[in-house]
């Protein structure tokens, strides 16, 4: 399974991870194309399968997604009703695309699975925020 390539999902039960699986569309995109842009609603979130990801707010690099299995676009995930960041793809790259609504909807029916994702998308993050600071600060 695809998802399992990352962090997000480990921990979760095959059934949870079989499901959001088959909410997933697979997505290609090209150097240069846009994703979404700040202020878009944020009706859904990535999973970076390979390939670069920038975010950016303002004119300025916010976070490069460069590892198999990084989510981004993740206002989808905390109800925030447009996304706070633009993303674009710095290489060709193969993306999983996952609607917020029907996956909070299967996150409700299993606690377990939700915890576990909540407290990895917590250390992604706070990753992603670390890594923000350490380039910023240097």
């Amino acid at each position: 399974m695809q998802l399992r390539q990352g962090d997000l999902f480990w921990g979760m039960e095959i059934d949870f991870v079989r499901q959001v699986t088959e909410q997933t569309q697979h997505i290609s995109c090209k150097e240069g194309d846009s994703l979404f842009k700040v202020g878009d609603p944020a009706g859904f979130f990535y999973i970076l399968l390979k390939g670069s990801v920038t975010m950016e707010r303002g004119k300025g690099k916010w976070y490069t997604a460069k590892q198999p299995g990084e989510l981004f676009g993740w206002s989808a995930l905390i109800h925030r009703k447009e996304f706070a960041a633009s993303a674009f793809c710095d290489m060709d790259s193969e993306l999983l695309k996952i609607e917020r609504d029907p996956f909070l909807q299967l996150l409700e029916s299993s606690p377990k699975d939700k915890a576990v994702l909540y407290e990895q998308l917590a250390k992604m993050i706070g990753n992603q925020l670390l890594d923000v600071y350490i380039n910023t600060a240097s």
